[in-house]
């Protein structure tokens, strides 16, 4: 549903069903349910003792000191179904296979929450999350333009298969237009995984429309 127009409502202005529908009912309707998705994110990379066959990258730990985005699973198909969803009937998704970005799909204030995993080869000095704007390879992690919001995760006292686990989360509103992306990406100074699969909802990403741009 696009995004309705606000109407100024004139002194004795005949109001008709026409204009009740389009421009209480319909504007009701949307800020009830704007547009809205959440999916969990597709491990990338892997390590010994844990090796789903859905994970990219498949077979290997990821290099060190690369920048790397964060895979999705499509809404209903990742880690946590129950919590995942998109509301817009796909708008928000432009993948059927691996999903590296969410599509805004009208012009906005976008509320991004997002919750990351790595686990590294070892205990690293170096861990990183970032949040990114159009972003469409991995270089553009370090392009300089596509990052818009970041964080060094916390390290957490527990972790599986010899490895030391970081997790972080990032918060924030930013401008959007339509057709616009954002991505999530994570890095380290030793090889890596990026959203174990063993931990349901703890890696994911949510973009959700707040308002109009200012």
């Amino acid at each position: 549903m696009a995004t309705p127009l606000v109407h100024i409502w004139r002194q004795r202005e005949v109001v008709t069903a026409d204009t009740m529908n389009k421009y209480v009912r319909d504007v009701h309707k949307f800020l009830y349910t704007p547009p809205a998705c959440k999916v969990t994110l597709r491990q990338r990379g892997t390590f010994s003792g844990s090796n789903p066959a859905d994970a990219v990258d498949r077979g290997k730990w990821l290099t060190f000191n690369k920048w790397l985005t964060f895979p999705m699973y499509l809404p209903g198909k990742g880690s946590a179904p129950n919590e995942e969803y998109d509301n817009t009937g796909g708008a928000m998704i432009q993948s059927s296979g691996n999903l590296w970005r969410l599509t805004a799909p009208e012009d906005g204030l976008y509320a991004v929450t997002f919750g990351g995993v790595i686990e590294t080869n070892g205990e690293s000095n170096n861990v990183h999350l970032r949040l990114g704007k159009n972003q469409l390879t991995d270089a553009d992690w370090t392009s300089g333009y596509a990052p818009f919001a970041s964080h060094c995760p916390g390290r957490v006292h527990h972790a599986t298969n010899g490895s030391s686990r970081y997790m972080g989360s990032i918060s924030t509103t930013i401008n959007l237009k339509k057709g616009e992306t954002v991505s999530a990406g994570g890095v380290a100074d030793k090889d890596y995984v990026l959203a174990n699969r063993t931990m349901p909802g703890r890696s994911f990403l949510e973009l959700r429309w707040v308002g109009r741009l200012p």
